[in-house]
């Protein structure tokens, strides 16, 4: 009996060093992007369809970052099917992205926007956009009282035409 209890402790033990680090190697992989979620990112925010060639041109050409194995890399985590998965620095997308023109913000600089805040709205002027990965942030001077908020979600707001 103290022996299977033993030999329970060692089972656990690995078992509990296995779990840290997939869970590590889960934390790693959300710095890095698929062409999946490239195409998916495209897709969603320029309401652009892309193609998996035209990922390879941009990753051909250094546009993308450093590439990685995606098996290599992370060995623990399920792996997709296909031949090759590459994973792409996600911050380096991400700015190719924007500077191409595919990841836009909603709202531009000097636009009239309605905010909604704990169910109060006021209105107010966009003065600058900032990008957080793929969200982007705004300050805005209320019309009202000249107050300045920053870090106002996209959530928040709505465009007045």
């Amino acid at each position: 009996m103290k022996q299977k209890i033993e030999d329970a402790h060692a089972l656990l033990s690995q078992l509990e060093t296995e779990r840290k680090n997939y869970l590590t190697q889960l934390e790693r992989r959300k710095a890095f992007l698929s062409s999946r979620e490239i195409l998916d990112i495209l897709e969603t925010k320029a309401g652009r369809a892309g193609s998996m060639a035209t990922v390879k041109r941009w990753a051909d050409q250094g546009y993308l970052g450093d590439w990685i194995d995606e098996r290599e890399t992370f060995p623990l985590l399920v792996s997709k099917q296909g031949n090759k998965r590459f994973l792409f620095p996600r911050e380096s997308v991400l700015t190719y992205l924007y500077k191409r023109g595919y990841l836009r913000p909603s709202y531009e600089v000097l636009d009239r926007v309605q905010l909604i805040r704990n169910s109060t709205c006021c209105w107010g002027i966009i003065t600058s956009v900032d990008r957080s990965d793929q969200h982007f942030t705004y300050q805005v001077q209320l019309e009202k009282s000249g107050e300045v908020l920053l870090s106002v979600s996209e959530e928040e707001l709505l465009l007045i035409p």
